[in-house]
């Protein structure tokens, strides 16, 4: 129930200018598989004609907001929407999960969590090698999904990253899921990285009822973070991270924590 939007930015060069006032085509992948439909062409934003804040998005300019919820209504399940500018050929993919009643979501942190340093992804930027993921990362991601658990990867990097970072995540293997960045051109650090994914995540409650059942973080933002959710602190995971962890499990290799994180979901109903 409520209201459903596909929302895409579209913003070019070093100094990310929008790009205004261009039609840009929107096609829907429903699940994910077979034929693609037709949304119909939409016209980027401009300074002089902003769109509402929706989904707590504001309109910076160079956004599209395609309202889904009358006739184009999406089921449960993972669905694709492909946004494609009309006059260069340009696109942005935006992937949707329609959760069902009773979902278990997990939460992660990618830089420092997942990628083998905090600022690995900087070395990527200017020209190096992307980073590697911790050993076990993936596996330990993918033991929570083959337990029927929907991943949540909130990171507070900049938007312009979420195309790369999403295509790192697949290459290094973890599962499919949602991907939330800030909004913003430099992304967050601190104490703004802690607002920023407690906002998120009570986003997530507001509109779902969901605490998440895992919480994943290197950092003490993530500490106040998950403990701001509501997530149980024996099911919050720390990578070498000291400190006050507010009941938070501290370890140093996923290899060790997959076993103990899949939970096969029942075979035959009762």
């Amino acid at each position: 129930e409520g209201p459903q939007w596909a929302i895409a930015k579209f913003a070019y060069g070093p100094q990310d200018d929008d790009l205004e006032d261009e039609d840009v085509e929107a096609y829907l992948l429903r699940g994910c598989s077979g034929a693609w439909e037709r949304l119909g062409a939409f016209r980027t934003s401009g300074d002089e004609r902003p769109h509402p804040t929706a989904e707590g998005i504001p309109d910076t300019g160079g956004r599209v907001y395609l309202d889904l919820t009358a006739g184009r209504r999406l089921d449960v399940g993972r669905h694709r929407v492909h946004f494609a500018v009309a006059g260069d050929g340009t696109s942005a993919d935006l992937f949707i999960e329609v959760l069902p009643p009773g979902a278990r979501v997990a939460v992660t942190d990618v830089d420092g969590t997942l990628t083998s340093s905090e600022v690995a992804v900087v070395g990527e930027l200017f020209g190096g090698a992307p980073p590697a993921a911790h050993p076990g990362a993936a596996e330990a991601m993918r033991a929570l999904a083959d337990s029927g658990i929907h991943l949540f990867y909130v990171t507070a990097r900049p938007e312009w990253l979420v195309g790369s970072t999403r295509a790192w995540l697949r290459r290094q293997g973890f599962p499919p899921g949602i991907l939330h960045t800030t909004i913003g051109v430099t992304g967050a650090f601190g104490r703004a990285a802690a607002h920023y994914k407690t906002i998120e995540l009570g986003w997530l409650k507001a509109r779902t009822g969901i605490v998440p059942s895992f919480g994943f973080g290197n950092m003490p933002s993530d500490v106040t973070t998950y403990t701001a959710a509501g997530i149980a602190p024996s099911r919050c995971y720390y990578y070498e991270l000291g400190g006050e962890l507010r009941g938070g499990v501290h370890h140093d290799d996923y290899r060790a924590l997959a076993p103990a994180l899949f939970s096969p979901p029942a075979a035959c109903a009762p």
